[in-house]
Protein backbone atom coordinates (compact mmCIF):
# COMPACT_ATOMS: atom_id res chain seq x y z
CA UNK A 1 0.00 0.00 0.00
CA UNK A 2 2.86 1.87 1.14
CA UNK A 3 4.51 1.71 -2.52
CA UNK A 4 1.22 2.76 -4.37
CA UNK A 5 1.06 5.77 -2.21
CA UNK A 6 4.48 6.76 -3.09
CA UNK A 7 4.04 5.73 -6.87
CA UNK A 8 0.73 8.36 -7.01
CA UNK A 9 2.93 10.85 -5.15
CA UNK A 10 5.84 10.39 -7.77
CA UNK A 11 3.30 10.58 -10.97
CA UNK A 12 1.78 13.90 -9.27
CA UNK A 13 5.34 15.30 -8.66
CA UNK A 14 6.14 14.30 -12.24
CA UNK A 15 3.15 16.46 -13.36
CA UNK A 16 3.46 19.45 -11.94
CA UNK A 17 7.33 19.58 -12.83
CA UNK A 18 5.96 19.64 -16.61
CA UNK A 19 3.47 21.65 -16.01
CA UNK A 20 5.54 24.06 -14.70
CA UNK A 21 8.33 23.65 -16.84
CA UNK A 22 5.92 24.38 -19.69
CA UNK A 23 4.86 27.75 -17.82
CA UNK A 24 8.38 28.62 -17.33
CA UNK A 25 9.20 27.94 -21.13
CA UNK A 26 6.03 29.91 -22.17
CA UNK A 27 6.92 33.30 -19.78
CA UNK A 28 10.50 32.68 -21.00
CA UNK A 29 9.19 32.71 -24.62
CA UNK A 30 6.66 35.36 -24.04
CA UNK A 31 8.95 37.67 -23.27
CA UNK A 32 11.65 36.58 -25.68
CA UNK A 33 12.78 38.79 -28.92
CA UNK A 34 13.08 37.25 -31.95
CA UNK A 35 15.49 39.02 -34.30
CA UNK A 36 16.57 36.27 -37.19
CA UNK A 37 15.35 33.13 -37.86
CA UNK A 38 18.05 31.83 -35.55
CA UNK A 39 15.89 32.87 -32.84
CA UNK A 40 13.50 30.30 -33.09
CA UNK A 41 14.76 26.64 -31.70
CA UNK A 42 11.79 25.06 -33.45
CA UNK A 43 9.68 25.07 -36.08
CA UNK A 44 6.88 24.66 -33.20
CA UNK A 45 8.20 27.87 -31.58
CA UNK A 46 7.92 29.74 -34.85
CA UNK A 47 4.71 28.66 -36.54
CA UNK A 48 3.27 29.16 -32.66
CA UNK A 49 4.90 33.01 -32.90
CA UNK A 50 3.30 33.69 -36.29
CA UNK A 51 -0.64 33.00 -34.56
CA UNK A 52 -0.78 29.47 -35.80
CA UNK A 53 -1.48 26.72 -33.66
CA UNK A 54 1.21 23.60 -33.96
CA UNK A 55 -0.15 20.05 -34.03
CA UNK A 56 2.87 17.63 -34.89
CA UNK A 57 5.98 17.09 -37.50
CA UNK A 58 6.52 13.87 -38.98
CA UNK A 59 8.56 12.20 -42.02
CA UNK A 60 6.46 12.80 -44.57
CA UNK A 61 4.13 10.60 -46.72
CA UNK A 62 4.67 11.89 -50.04
CA UNK A 63 8.26 11.26 -51.79
CA UNK A 64 9.90 14.03 -52.35
CA UNK A 65 9.40 15.66 -49.03
CA UNK A 66 11.41 15.42 -45.97
CA UNK A 67 8.78 16.40 -43.62
CA UNK A 68 4.65 17.07 -42.86
CA UNK A 69 4.34 19.72 -40.42
CA UNK A 70 0.24 19.88 -39.35
CA UNK A 71 -0.62 22.91 -38.05
CA UNK A 72 -3.67 25.09 -37.92
CA UNK A 73 -3.39 28.52 -39.69
CA UNK A 74 -3.94 31.82 -37.79
CA UNK A 75 -6.49 33.03 -40.25
CA UNK A 76 -9.13 31.39 -43.19
CA UNK A 77 -7.30 31.74 -47.06
CA UNK A 78 -9.67 34.10 -47.62
CA UNK A 79 -12.03 35.77 -45.39
CA UNK A 80 -16.46 36.31 -45.64
CA UNK A 81 -15.53 40.03 -47.33
CA UNK A 82 -13.20 38.44 -49.77
CA UNK A 83 -10.18 39.74 -48.30
CA UNK A 84 -7.02 37.41 -49.32
CA UNK A 85 -4.45 36.57 -46.19
CA UNK A 86 -2.21 35.23 -48.70
CA UNK A 87 0.72 37.40 -47.04
CA UNK A 88 0.06 35.70 -43.71
CA UNK A 89 0.56 32.19 -45.49
CA UNK A 90 3.34 33.22 -47.19
CA UNK A 91 5.16 34.52 -44.27
CA UNK A 92 4.92 31.16 -42.58
CA UNK A 93 5.83 29.59 -45.96
CA UNK A 94 8.72 32.02 -45.90
CA UNK A 95 10.10 31.48 -42.69
CA UNK A 96 9.54 27.75 -42.06
CA UNK A 97 11.65 27.53 -45.02
CA UNK A 98 14.88 28.89 -43.99
CA UNK A 99 14.37 26.60 -40.79
CA UNK A 100 14.40 23.46 -42.66
CA UNK A 101 16.18 24.07 -46.15
CA UNK A 102 14.60 21.51 -47.85
CA UNK A 103 10.94 20.34 -49.03
CA UNK A 104 8.59 19.96 -46.82
CA UNK A 105 4.13 20.08 -46.75
CA UNK A 106 2.41 22.17 -44.34
CA UNK A 107 -0.96 19.92 -43.76
CA UNK A 108 -4.61 22.19 -41.98
CA UNK A 109 -6.46 19.29 -42.06
CA UNK A 110 -9.41 21.77 -40.54
CA UNK A 111 -9.60 23.71 -43.70
CA UNK A 112 -8.39 20.51 -46.11
CA UNK A 113 -5.24 22.61 -47.02
CA UNK A 114 -2.11 21.15 -48.04
CA UNK A 115 0.77 23.07 -48.83
CA UNK A 116 3.68 21.96 -50.97
CA UNK A 117 7.05 23.67 -50.80
CA UNK A 118 9.97 23.21 -52.64
CA UNK A 119 12.80 24.93 -51.61
CA UNK A 120 15.91 25.43 -54.56
CA UNK A 121 19.43 25.02 -53.69
CA UNK A 122 19.65 28.82 -54.21
CA UNK A 123 16.84 28.79 -51.28
CA UNK A 124 14.10 30.69 -53.89
CA UNK A 125 10.88 28.81 -53.03
CA UNK A 126 8.04 27.20 -54.95
CA UNK A 127 4.83 26.64 -53.43
CA UNK A 128 1.04 25.12 -54.37
CA UNK A 129 -1.62 24.61 -51.97
CA UNK A 130 -4.26 21.49 -53.03
CA UNK A 131 -2.17 21.61 -56.22
CA UNK A 132 -2.38 25.11 -57.25
CA UNK A 133 -0.04 27.57 -58.42
CA UNK A 134 -2.51 30.61 -58.40
CA UNK A 135 -4.57 29.12 -55.50
CA UNK A 136 -5.37 32.57 -53.84
CA UNK A 137 -5.87 34.27 -57.60
CA UNK A 138 -8.20 31.26 -57.55
CA UNK A 139 -10.22 31.59 -54.42
CA UNK A 140 -10.61 35.07 -54.89
CA UNK A 141 -11.99 34.32 -58.07
CA UNK A 142 -14.17 31.80 -56.91
CA UNK A 143 -15.79 34.72 -54.46
CA UNK A 144 -16.09 37.08 -56.53
CA UNK A 145 -18.54 34.41 -59.16
CA UNK A 146 -20.60 33.62 -55.38
CA UNK A 147 -20.89 37.30 -54.77
CA UNK A 148 -21.58 38.95 -58.25
CA UNK A 149 -23.93 41.67 -58.51
CA UNK A 150 -26.35 41.90 -61.20
CA UNK A 151 -26.53 45.34 -63.12
CA UNK A 152 -29.72 46.94 -63.58
CA UNK A 153 -30.58 49.19 -66.49
CA UNK A 154 -31.38 52.63 -65.45
CA UNK A 155 -34.29 54.46 -67.76
CA UNK A 156 -33.55 58.11 -68.29
CA UNK A 157 -33.34 60.02 -71.41
CA UNK A 158 -30.23 61.34 -72.98
CA UNK A 159 -31.17 64.85 -73.79
CA UNK A 160 -27.53 66.17 -74.76
CA UNK A 161 -27.48 66.05 -79.11
CA UNK A 162 -23.64 65.24 -78.98
CA UNK A 163 -24.45 62.26 -77.13
CA UNK A 164 -27.00 61.35 -79.07
CA UNK A 165 -24.79 62.21 -82.76
CA UNK A 166 -22.48 59.59 -81.02
CA UNK A 167 -24.84 56.85 -81.03
CA UNK A 168 -27.01 57.27 -84.01
CA UNK A 169 -23.72 56.96 -85.85
CA UNK A 170 -22.27 54.40 -83.85
CA UNK A 171 -19.71 56.34 -82.29
CA UNK A 172 -17.64 56.92 -85.25
CA UNK A 173 -15.06 60.11 -84.75
CA UNK A 174 -15.24 61.15 -88.21
CA UNK A 175 -19.03 61.05 -88.65
CA UNK A 176 -20.14 62.94 -85.74
CA UNK A 177 -19.79 67.34 -85.41
CA UNK A 178 -17.56 67.84 -82.55
CA UNK A 179 -16.88 71.42 -83.13
CA UNK A 180 -13.78 73.67 -82.90
CA UNK A 181 -10.80 71.57 -81.00
CA UNK A 182 -9.25 74.14 -79.24
CA UNK A 183 -6.49 71.85 -77.81
CA UNK A 184 -5.25 68.20 -76.66
CA UNK A 185 -3.35 66.34 -74.00
CA UNK A 186 -2.72 62.93 -73.04
CA UNK A 187 -5.46 61.12 -74.56
CA UNK A 188 -8.20 63.37 -74.56
CA UNK A 189 -9.33 66.41 -77.30
CA UNK A 190 -10.65 69.67 -75.73
CA UNK A 191 -13.57 70.93 -77.21
CA UNK A 192 -13.08 73.71 -74.87
CA UNK A 193 -16.08 75.99 -76.25
CA UNK A 194 -18.32 73.39 -76.61
CA UNK A 195 -17.73 72.32 -73.35
CA UNK A 196 -16.25 68.64 -73.62
CA UNK A 197 -13.63 66.35 -74.46
CA UNK A 198 -13.34 63.41 -76.28
CA UNK A 199 -10.73 60.39 -76.50
CA UNK A 200 -10.87 58.29 -79.53
CA UNK A 201 -9.88 54.65 -79.31
CA UNK A 202 -9.16 53.14 -82.90
CA UNK A 203 -11.22 55.90 -84.98
CA UNK A 204 -14.56 55.45 -82.68
CA UNK A 205 -15.10 58.18 -79.11
CA UNK A 206 -14.32 55.44 -76.52
CA UNK A 207 -15.25 58.48 -73.87
CA UNK A 208 -16.47 61.82 -73.77
CA UNK A 209 -16.40 63.78 -70.34
CA UNK A 210 -18.81 66.75 -70.56
CA UNK A 211 -17.13 69.69 -68.43
CA UNK A 212 -17.88 72.56 -66.63
CA UNK A 213 -18.34 75.05 -69.52
CA UNK A 214 -21.45 72.64 -70.81
CA UNK A 215 -24.41 74.30 -71.47
CA UNK A 216 -27.92 72.61 -71.20
CA UNK A 217 -29.15 68.89 -69.66
CA UNK A 218 -26.78 66.03 -70.43
CA UNK A 219 -29.56 63.20 -69.07
CA UNK A 220 -33.11 64.54 -68.54
CA UNK A 221 -32.84 66.55 -65.33
CA UNK A 222 -28.97 65.77 -64.95
CA UNK A 223 -26.49 69.14 -65.54
CA UNK A 224 -22.57 69.37 -65.37
CA UNK A 225 -22.12 70.76 -62.02
CA UNK A 226 -24.67 68.86 -59.72
CA UNK A 227 -23.91 67.14 -56.86
CA UNK A 228 -23.90 63.76 -56.83
CA UNK A 229 -26.32 63.69 -53.83
CA UNK A 230 -28.34 65.83 -56.46
CA UNK A 231 -27.67 63.24 -58.74
CA UNK A 232 -28.80 60.20 -57.02
CA UNK A 233 -32.07 62.25 -56.25
CA UNK A 234 -32.21 62.21 -59.55
CA UNK A 235 -31.11 58.84 -61.13
CA UNK A 236 -31.49 56.57 -57.62
CA UNK A 237 -29.11 54.09 -56.34
CA UNK A 238 -26.13 54.07 -58.24
CA UNK A 239 -24.64 50.89 -59.98
CA UNK A 240 -21.61 51.61 -59.38
CA UNK A 241 -19.40 53.49 -56.26
CA UNK A 242 -15.97 54.12 -55.20
CA UNK A 243 -15.16 56.49 -52.34
CA UNK A 244 -11.65 55.00 -52.04
CA UNK A 245 -9.98 58.00 -53.67
CA UNK A 246 -12.57 60.53 -54.55
CA UNK A 247 -16.36 59.56 -54.75
CA UNK A 248 -17.57 58.38 -57.80
CA UNK A 249 -20.57 57.25 -59.08
CA UNK A 250 -22.48 55.66 -61.72
CA UNK A 251 -25.01 54.23 -63.95
CA UNK A 252 -25.54 52.18 -66.83
CA UNK A 253 -28.46 53.21 -69.27
CA UNK A 254 -29.27 51.22 -72.30
CA UNK A 255 -26.35 52.08 -74.56
CA UNK A 256 -23.99 53.94 -72.17
CA UNK A 257 -22.43 54.06 -68.91
CA UNK A 258 -22.65 57.75 -67.31
CA UNK A 259 -20.11 58.58 -64.48
CA UNK A 260 -20.33 61.66 -61.92
CA UNK A 261 -17.56 63.12 -59.83
CA UNK A 262 -16.56 66.57 -59.28
CA UNK A 263 -19.52 68.18 -61.31
CA UNK A 264 -17.87 66.56 -63.87
CA UNK A 265 -20.27 64.03 -66.14
CA UNK A 266 -18.41 61.13 -68.03
CA UNK A 267 -19.44 58.70 -70.64
CA UNK A 268 -18.44 55.67 -72.22
CA UNK A 269 -20.19 53.72 -75.34
CA UNK A 270 -22.04 50.29 -74.35
CA UNK A 271 -21.04 47.94 -76.92
CA UNK A 272 -23.68 45.53 -77.92
CA UNK A 273 -22.42 41.52 -78.25
CA UNK A 274 -21.10 40.54 -81.42
CA UNK A 275 -21.18 36.91 -81.22
CA UNK A 276 -19.20 36.19 -84.36
CA UNK A 277 -16.34 38.07 -82.36
CA UNK A 278 -16.75 36.38 -79.66
CA UNK A 279 -16.25 32.91 -81.12
CA UNK A 280 -12.85 33.87 -82.87
CA UNK A 281 -12.05 35.38 -79.40
CA UNK A 282 -12.58 31.88 -77.83
CA UNK A 283 -10.50 29.81 -80.34
CA UNK A 284 -7.22 32.12 -80.11
CA UNK A 285 -7.77 31.51 -75.98
CA UNK A 286 -8.47 27.63 -76.73
CA UNK A 287 -5.40 27.85 -78.76
CA UNK A 288 -3.44 29.99 -76.64
CA UNK A 289 -3.60 27.32 -73.60
CA UNK A 290 -2.71 24.44 -75.65
CA UNK A 291 0.53 25.20 -77.33
CA UNK A 292 1.29 28.51 -74.90
CA UNK A 293 2.27 30.99 -78.12
CA UNK A 294 1.82 34.01 -76.22
CA UNK A 295 3.53 36.07 -79.01
CA UNK A 296 1.21 34.88 -81.89
CA UNK A 297 -1.72 34.95 -79.28
CA UNK A 298 -1.05 38.92 -78.82
CA UNK A 299 -0.75 39.14 -82.42
CA UNK A 300 -4.31 37.99 -83.42
CA UNK A 301 -5.81 39.57 -80.40
CA UNK A 302 -5.49 43.04 -81.16
CA UNK A 303 -5.85 42.47 -84.77
CA UNK A 304 -9.12 41.10 -83.84
CA UNK A 305 -9.86 43.57 -81.30
CA UNK A 306 -7.94 46.56 -81.97
CA UNK A 307 -10.19 48.77 -79.57
CA UNK A 308 -7.88 48.51 -76.02
CA UNK A 309 -7.75 50.89 -73.70
CA UNK A 310 -4.12 50.42 -72.57
CA UNK A 311 -1.08 48.40 -73.72
CA UNK A 312 1.43 48.27 -71.55
CA UNK A 313 5.10 46.50 -72.69
CA UNK A 314 7.99 46.49 -70.76
CA UNK A 315 10.61 43.64 -71.03
CA UNK A 316 9.34 40.92 -70.46
CA UNK A 317 5.74 41.96 -69.06
CA UNK A 318 2.27 42.52 -71.52
CA UNK A 319 -0.60 44.29 -70.32
CA UNK A 320 -3.57 45.24 -72.45
CA UNK A 321 -6.85 46.08 -71.04
CA UNK A 322 -10.33 45.81 -72.85
CA UNK A 323 -12.97 47.63 -70.58
CA UNK A 324 -15.95 47.76 -72.89
CA UNK A 325 -15.07 44.27 -73.40
CA UNK A 326 -14.74 43.35 -70.07
CA UNK A 327 -11.66 41.73 -69.70
CA UNK A 328 -7.65 42.32 -69.25
CA UNK A 329 -4.57 40.41 -70.24
CA UNK A 330 -1.48 40.01 -68.34
CA UNK A 331 1.52 38.18 -69.23
CA UNK A 332 4.95 37.99 -67.07
CA UNK A 333 4.12 39.08 -64.00
CA UNK A 334 3.86 35.70 -62.33
CA UNK A 335 0.32 37.12 -60.31
CA UNK A 336 -2.42 36.53 -62.44
CA UNK A 337 -0.76 35.79 -65.50
CA UNK A 338 -3.79 34.99 -68.36
CA UNK A 339 -6.57 36.39 -68.57
CA UNK A 340 -9.07 38.23 -66.36
CA UNK A 341 -12.66 38.02 -66.64
CA UNK A 342 -14.86 41.03 -65.43
CA UNK A 343 -18.59 41.58 -64.87
CA UNK A 344 -19.58 42.92 -68.63
CA UNK A 345 -18.08 40.21 -70.19
CA UNK A 346 -20.73 38.51 -72.01
CA UNK A 347 -19.87 35.05 -73.88
CA UNK A 348 -17.38 32.54 -74.29
CA UNK A 349 -13.69 32.39 -72.38
CA UNK A 350 -13.00 29.26 -74.89
CA UNK A 351 -14.75 27.19 -77.06
CA UNK A 352 -16.07 24.76 -74.90
CA UNK A 353 -16.80 27.25 -71.85
CA UNK A 354 -18.67 30.29 -71.77
CA UNK A 355 -18.76 32.49 -68.70
CA UNK A 356 -22.33 31.14 -67.75
CA UNK A 357 -20.85 27.26 -67.46
CA UNK A 358 -18.22 29.05 -64.98
CA UNK A 359 -21.25 30.34 -63.07
CA UNK A 360 -23.19 27.11 -62.99
CA UNK A 361 -19.77 24.58 -62.70
CA UNK A 362 -17.62 27.14 -60.66
CA UNK A 363 -14.69 25.53 -62.71
CA UNK A 364 -12.11 27.73 -64.49
CA UNK A 365 -10.31 27.06 -67.70
CA UNK A 366 -6.27 27.38 -67.24
CA UNK A 367 -4.99 30.56 -66.55
CA UNK A 368 -8.06 32.51 -66.32
CA UNK A 369 -9.19 34.63 -63.05
CA UNK A 370 -12.54 36.26 -62.46
CA UNK A 371 -13.29 39.76 -61.15
CA UNK A 372 -17.24 39.29 -60.85
CA UNK A 373 -17.35 42.37 -58.25
CA UNK A 374 -16.01 44.74 -60.71
CA UNK A 375 -17.08 46.54 -64.04
CA UNK A 376 -13.86 47.32 -65.69
CA UNK A 377 -15.43 50.15 -67.84
CA UNK A 378 -16.13 51.45 -64.32
CA UNK A 379 -12.29 50.77 -63.12
CA UNK A 380 -11.22 52.32 -66.17
CA UNK A 381 -13.09 55.57 -65.44
CA UNK A 382 -11.54 55.69 -61.76
CA UNK A 383 -8.42 55.55 -63.14
CA UNK A 384 -9.00 58.26 -65.20
CA UNK A 385 -11.01 60.49 -62.75
CA UNK A 386 -8.88 59.89 -59.59
CA UNK A 387 -5.58 60.53 -62.19
CA UNK A 388 -7.38 63.80 -63.16
CA UNK A 389 -7.68 65.33 -59.84
CA UNK A 390 -4.14 63.92 -58.79
CA UNK A 391 -2.23 65.78 -61.33
CA UNK A 392 -4.10 69.25 -60.36
CA UNK A 393 -3.44 69.24 -56.27
CA UNK A 394 -1.21 71.97 -55.80
CA UNK A 395 2.34 70.22 -54.45
CA UNK A 396 3.96 71.50 -51.47
CA UNK A 397 7.23 70.88 -53.31
CA UNK A 398 7.97 71.43 -56.88
CA UNK A 399 10.76 69.62 -58.06
CA UNK A 400 14.26 71.27 -58.55
CA UNK A 401 15.94 68.54 -60.70
CA UNK A 402 15.69 70.82 -64.24
CA UNK A 403 12.40 71.40 -64.20
CA UNK A 404 10.75 68.12 -64.36
CA UNK A 405 7.38 70.22 -63.15
CA UNK A 406 6.37 73.35 -62.27
CA UNK A 407 3.57 75.15 -60.76
CA UNK A 408 1.76 78.64 -59.96
CA UNK A 409 -1.45 79.19 -57.99
CA UNK A 410 -3.71 78.24 -61.38
CA UNK A 411 -1.15 75.32 -62.94
CA UNK A 412 0.24 72.46 -62.75
CA UNK A 413 3.08 71.95 -65.30
CA UNK A 414 4.38 67.59 -65.77
CA UNK A 415 7.11 66.64 -68.21
CA UNK A 416 7.19 64.06 -69.78
CA UNK A 417 11.21 63.33 -71.18
CA UNK A 418 10.06 60.46 -73.16
CA UNK A 419 8.20 62.47 -75.47
CA UNK A 420 9.46 66.29 -74.62
CA UNK A 421 5.94 67.10 -73.42
CA UNK A 422 5.11 69.70 -71.07
CA UNK A 423 1.47 69.01 -69.98
CA UNK A 424 -0.44 72.12 -68.60
CA UNK A 425 -3.21 71.28 -66.11
CA UNK A 426 -5.60 74.10 -64.87
CA UNK A 427 -5.77 73.55 -61.35
CA UNK A 428 -9.57 74.73 -60.79
CA UNK A 429 -10.85 74.03 -64.77
CA UNK A 430 -11.05 77.60 -65.38
CA UNK A 431 -9.05 77.12 -68.75
CA UNK A 432 -7.89 74.15 -71.11
CA UNK A 433 -5.48 71.52 -70.59
CA UNK A 434 -2.79 71.14 -73.02
CA UNK A 435 0.36 70.03 -74.22
CA UNK A 436 3.63 71.75 -75.45
CA UNK A 437 5.87 70.02 -77.38
CA UNK A 438 9.71 70.74 -77.23
CA UNK A 439 12.52 69.08 -78.23
CA UNK A 440 15.75 69.52 -76.10
CA UNK A 441 14.17 71.29 -73.14
CA UNK A 442 16.19 72.33 -70.53
CA UNK A 443 13.43 72.88 -67.67
CA UNK A 444 10.27 75.34 -66.80
CA UNK A 445 9.72 77.38 -64.31
CA UNK A 446 6.47 79.63 -63.66
CA UNK A 447 7.10 82.90 -63.85
CA UNK A 448 3.60 84.76 -62.73
CA UNK A 449 0.20 82.48 -62.62
CA UNK A 450 -0.53 82.21 -66.13
CA UNK A 451 3.54 82.55 -67.94
CA UNK A 452 5.78 79.96 -67.30
CA UNK A 453 9.96 80.40 -68.69
CA UNK A 454 11.91 76.78 -70.34
CA UNK A 455 15.03 76.98 -72.11
CA UNK A 456 15.97 75.02 -75.23
CA UNK A 457 19.69 74.33 -75.46
CA UNK A 458 21.04 76.31 -78.38
CA UNK A 459 18.45 77.80 -79.17
CA UNK A 460 16.67 80.08 -76.18
CA UNK A 461 14.42 81.00 -73.67
CA UNK A 462 10.83 81.11 -74.43
CA UNK A 463 7.61 82.41 -72.57
CA UNK A 464 4.82 80.32 -72.44
CA UNK A 465 1.25 82.08 -71.63
CA UNK A 466 -1.20 79.26 -70.29
CA UNK A 467 -3.72 81.09 -70.48
CA UNK A 468 -4.09 81.47 -74.40
CA UNK A 469 -1.79 78.61 -75.51
CA UNK A 470 0.66 80.92 -77.14
CA UNK A 471 4.49 80.80 -76.68
CA UNK A 472 6.83 83.62 -77.62
CA UNK A 473 11.05 83.67 -77.69
CA UNK A 474 12.60 86.06 -74.76
CA UNK A 475 15.88 85.82 -76.07
CA UNK A 476 18.25 83.66 -77.85
CA UNK A 477 20.75 81.72 -76.37
CA UNK A 478 24.32 79.63 -77.49
CA UNK A 479 24.99 77.18 -74.76
CA UNK A 480 23.32 74.75 -72.26
CA UNK A 481 20.09 77.62 -71.32
CA UNK A 482 19.67 75.42 -68.30
CA UNK A 483 17.34 77.31 -66.15
CA UNK A 484 18.71 77.60 -62.36
CA UNK A 485 15.74 79.72 -60.97
CA UNK A 486 13.38 82.97 -61.46
CA UNK A 487 13.32 85.39 -58.92
CA UNK A 488 11.30 88.92 -59.12
CA UNK A 489 11.05 88.63 -63.34
CA UNK A 490 14.69 87.82 -63.30
CA UNK A 491 15.14 84.20 -65.08
CA UNK A 492 18.86 82.79 -64.00
CA UNK A 493 20.48 80.54 -66.62
CA UNK A 494 23.74 79.50 -67.66
CA UNK A 495 25.59 81.74 -65.12
CA UNK A 496 23.87 84.55 -66.77
CA UNK A 497 20.50 86.02 -66.06
CA UNK A 498 18.09 87.99 -67.69
CA UNK A 499 15.07 90.32 -66.95
CA UNK A 500 11.56 89.94 -68.40
CA UNK A 501 9.22 93.00 -68.43
CA UNK A 502 5.63 91.77 -67.16
CA UNK A 503 3.18 93.41 -68.83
Amino acid sequence: MKKKKKLIIIIIVIILLLILGNLFSYLINKNKEYNSIDDFATIKELVEYYGCEYKSTKNSQEDGYSKDIYLSFMDNPIDENGNENKGEYENIIKLVSLKILDNYRLIDEERNLIVRVNVNKDKTINYTINDMNNYFENIKSLYTLNNKKEENITNVNIVSQELQSMINNNWIRRNVNLGQKTSNYENYDVYWNNGYKIRTVNNKIYNIVFIKNYQGDVLQGITVGMTNEEIRNVLGTPTYEDYSEMEVIGYKLENIYAFFSDGEISVYRLDEYNEDENKKFASLTTKLFKDKDYNTFLSELTELYPDYSIYTQENDYVNIKYPLRGFEISFGNNIKNGITIYNNFIGNVTEDISIDDIKTNKKLPQNTYLNLERNLVFDDELDRANEDIYTREPMDIVDVEKGKFAQSEEFSVYYNDTYNVYTFYSIYKNYPDFELRVQNATGIYNLTNNLFVYGIANDGIYVENAYTMQNAKIIDVEGECIIDRVENNTIYYDNTSVQVAIN
